[in-house]
């Protein structure tokens, strides 16, 4: 068409031209002629141009289809793999229940991440390609995206299930190993324990003392070290039960019911709880013995430093001061003298002297390990002290027979002052024995306490709650027939637990009570049925209030009990708030520890504040997700919003839940004079990133999408009621951002790299933005390993650390949603 076209035009021309050399002989017929020829040659020309303009489009169009029927071929190819990599995870997927089972997971493991690298880089590839074509202007741009989209998705859902697998692996890994190590450190000191030793002749005299000294403090250094990793094995117990639920329930991963590791782990935790306990008890019984024998050698030496002194100092005095002579004068001087010696010398060592007598009573009761030598020391004192006093009262005597003094004063008042040095004696150890009376005092209040709080929880399950379930129906009052369940909790289910466990093991520690906080960490998740009955507890007030009547005073009139019902029920609460207030008593007087004393008041401080956390999200409606999915709440709170896109700037309430996974907003409302939170919207912790200071109020802070702050597409700024609550929600956001790119990448970009949002595709650039955070492992399961611990006999032990971004500002590392502010500020 074209050569036809431009053979036409060409022939017109030459015709134009001919008609140009013969236009003044043909008149004004040659002049139309020539109009027409040109007209002719301008529509050929404008015709065929507009040919060639719909030939080039029509040829782009068909380039464009075929360029994107290749996308779509690739796109279904990714998908495919994206497809096989899930298929590969499920199905080398186990649920291990020994070591040998997570090495064979973590084996597979490995297998999929060479998968996972290819469908990377053919996913990066596919993506690259869109960016390009969405760029250029293809045509299909809509489907493009679209495809994009999906295959994004899918690849962030393979990125997700690596992760957890990886976790997982790791949590496996860490808990066998954990258990298997402690097991045998436990072992080890149970056979330590057991041996006897002779401490008291293993060194020299003069260093006997500072080396029981040395082995005491390592005694209690080996206390606290085994304390903290039975506590490592119950964290990594309960991490690797929780990774394995998440791949489970989740991620929808296959496991037989048999295969289930929660009945093996709490075996193995039984197993570590008995030797643990037995550890305990036979430390407790050494550090006995270490304490005796260094009272034994500190009063050893404290006797031969007397008899030392008699022979160096007092024996010279003697030899050196006599008086034969009859000279008033001198015998005037000596007296003056010896009474200088009796003040200076003889009060401090007849206290002395006293105090070790009244030591070695109390030992001679107490120590049979050392009786014969504490005998014999006592003697050679008591003996040889005797003999220089009288020796001194006789020399007094002569001096003032001398003189003609009358002696009517007791021996240089010398009995009469040794109670005063003793007393000073004893205020040297009072001070140390002080604070270890308070710490007695104080387990002595726990557990007589204790003990009252089982007996007052057998009262109302015995009485209240028997009754009540015992009485026929038609004789209880209508609104609380079948009630039993709102009205009481589980407070029978706290009743089983303290009486038939708690209360034993805390009896364990009576004579231990620094250590007293490890039995709260060692029973931590039992504590969560305090949450459930405190989330409870609101309800049945409102129940007993509204329909019991007078039924439960007749109960109590029956059985002749002290407490109303209510009394009982509040009970629960407040032991919790009691263990909290004896807890932060005993840790003041406690030198040695505190770590464990402070642990244990964690955990009764995070009893009402999970209990508050779920009586607030019990209120959450609207939700059509699985909250389960969204992991553990772990703060929530009241903040001011504000968007910065809306032309008005006025900041709006709205209640925020933090989860594992993601940040819930919520508006509250009063329905029927109840309170309940209408969900708005949620930001996955994956996509966002934080900023700590907003200038003009430092309780703001701000959550923003996107590749860089200044550049988001979705920005809130919320402002926390205190500098503290702005601090600790900046601080846990951050750590949950951090923990979700912490997967080490094997790849040259970020695997969970941005993909699209309209209404075009955004840069790869973004991975610069995220770039420090990709580089970074995964989270260690545990803050502490085993080889942080203070163990003569340690093992390998797989530990990662975590590393938090202190920053002002830092990011997530997915796409957004850019309607997200206007659904959080509506």
């Amino acid at each position: 068409m074209q050569r036809v076209n431009s053979h036409m035009i060409h022939r017109a021309k030459e015709f134009i031209q001919r008609l140009e050399e013969r236009r003044s002989d043909m008149g004004e017929k040659g002049h139309t002629m020539f109009d027409k020829a040109n007209n002719t040659v301008d529509s050929l020309t404008d015709k065929s141009m507009y040919i060639n303009t719909l030939a080039e489009q029509k040829r782009s169009k068909l380039e464009q289809n075929v360029q994107y029927m290749h996308f779509e071929k690739e796109a279904r190819q990714v998908s495919s793999h994206i497809g096989h990599g899930e298929s590969n995870l499920t199905t080398t997927f186990i649920c291990p229940n020994s070591l040998q089972e997570a090495e064979k997971l973590e084996k597979d493991f490995d297998g999929c991440q060479g998968m996972i690298e290819g469908i990377h880089m053919s996913a990066s590839q596919l993506l690259r390609k869109a960016e390009e074509m969405i760029h250029n202007n293809h045509s299909e741009t809509d489907q493009i995206r679209t495809l994009g989209e999906k295959v994004s998705e899918k690849w962030q859902k393979l990125v997700h299930h690596a992760q957890e697998r990886h976790k997982l692996v790791m949590a496996s890994n860490n808990w066998f190993k954990t258990a298997d190590q402690v097991c045998s450190v436990l072992e080890s000191l149970e056979r330590e324990y057991n041996r006897d030793e002779d401490w008291c002749n293993s060194q020299k005299n003069a260093d006997r003392e500072e080396f029981l000294l040395q082995l005491i403090n390592k005694h209690l250094e080996q206390k606290e070290a085994f304390l903290k990793a039975c506590t490592l094995a119950r964290r990594t117990a309960e991490t690797f039960i929780k990774y394995v639920d998440k791949n489970v329930n989740q991620l929808g991963m296959p496991l037989v019911k048999s295969r289930y590791p929660r009945n093996n782990v709490q075996a193995i935790l039984e197993k570590v709880h008995k030797r643990e306990t037995i550890v305990l008890e036979y430390w407790a019984i050494r550090k006995k013995k270490h304490d005796k024998c260094l009272q034994f050698v500190q009063f050893e030496a404290s006797a031969k430093e007397v008899i030392e002194w008699i022979r160096e100092v007092g024996d010279v005095y003697l030899s050196t001061h006599t008086h034969d002579s009859g000279d008033e004068n001198e015998a005037d001087r000596l007296l003056k003298e010896h009474r200088e010696f009796v003040e200076s010398e003889m009060k401090e060592k007849a206290g002395k002297v006293a105090y070790l007598k009244e030591v070695a009573a109390h030992m001679l009761e107490h120590d049979n390990s050392h009786r014969d030598g504490i005998r014999q020391w006592l003697e050679a004192v008591d003996k040889r002290f005797r003999e220089f006093t009288d020796s001194i009262d006789t020399y007094k005597k002569q001096l003032e027979l001398t003189l003609g003094i009358q002696n009517v004063q007791p021996r240089d008042n010398i009995n009469s002052n040794c109670h005063k040095d003793k007393m000073q004696h004893r205020e040297i150890n009072e001070e140390k024995r002080k604070s270890a009376r308070k710490r007695e005092f104080i387990m002595a209040e726990l557990l007589q306490t204790e003990r009252a709080y089982v007996k007052d929880l057998e009262e109302c399950v015995n009485y209240y709650l028997k009754d009540m379930k015992n009485t026929p129906a038609d004789e209880l009052p209508a609104g609380i027939v079948g009630q039993h369940p709102v009205i009481f909790g589980n407070i029978e289910e706290i009743y089983q637990f303290h009486k038939c466990t708690f209360l034993q093991e805390l009896e364990k520690y009576e004579s231990l009570p620094e250590d007293v906080g490890h039995n709260f960490v060692t029973w931590a998740e039992k504590f969560s049925m305090y949450v459930t009955y405190c989330k409870n507890k609101t309800e049945s007030t409102k129940v007993l209030m509204a329909h019991a009547g007078s039924y439960f005073d007749k109960v109590q009139s029956k059985y002749e009990l002290n407490g109303s019902i209510q009394s009982y029920l509040i009970k629960p609460v407040q032991r919790i708030t009691k263990y909290q207030l004896l807890l932060k008593d005993l840790m003041a007087c406690c030198d040695e520890g505190k770590g464990e004393i402070k642990d244990g008041l964690d955990v009764m401080l995070s009893v009402p504040k999970k209990a508050n956390d779920a009586v607030h999200l019990s209120m959450l409606e609207g939700v059509q997700d699985d909250l389960l999915a969204w992991g553990e709440v772990l703060l929530q709170d009241r903040f001011t919003l504000w968007d910065p896109k809306h032309i008005i700037k006025k900041g709006r309430e709205r209640q925020i839940f933090l989860f594992e996974d993601c940040i819930v907003f919520a508006k509250e409302a009063t329905e029927g004079g109840k309170t309940k939170y209408t969900y708005k919207t949620r930001l996955l912790i994956a996509e966002i990133g934080v900023t700590e200071h907003i200038e003009g109020d430092q309780c703001k802070f701000a959550l923003w999408t996107g590749a860089v702050p200044t550049m988001s597409d979705t920005k809130i700024i919320l402002k926390a009621h205190s500098l503290d609550t702005k601090q600790t929600w900046v601080t846990k956001i951050r750590q949950l951002i951090n923990e979700r790119v912490l997967y080490k990448s094997k790849y040259n970009e970020p695997m969970t790299r941005p993909l699209f949002s309209k209404p075009g595709l955004r840069s790869s650039s973004r991975s610069h933005a995220s770039s420090d955070r990709n580089s970074r492992e995964l989270d260690s399961i545990s803050n502490t390993s085993l080889d942080e611990l203070s163990f003569e006999r340690r093992g390998s032990q797989n530990s990662i650390g975590t590393a938090v971004s202190s920053d002002s500002s830092s990011g997530g590392n997915a796409g957004n949603n850019p309607n997200r502010s206007s659904q959080i500020s509506n």
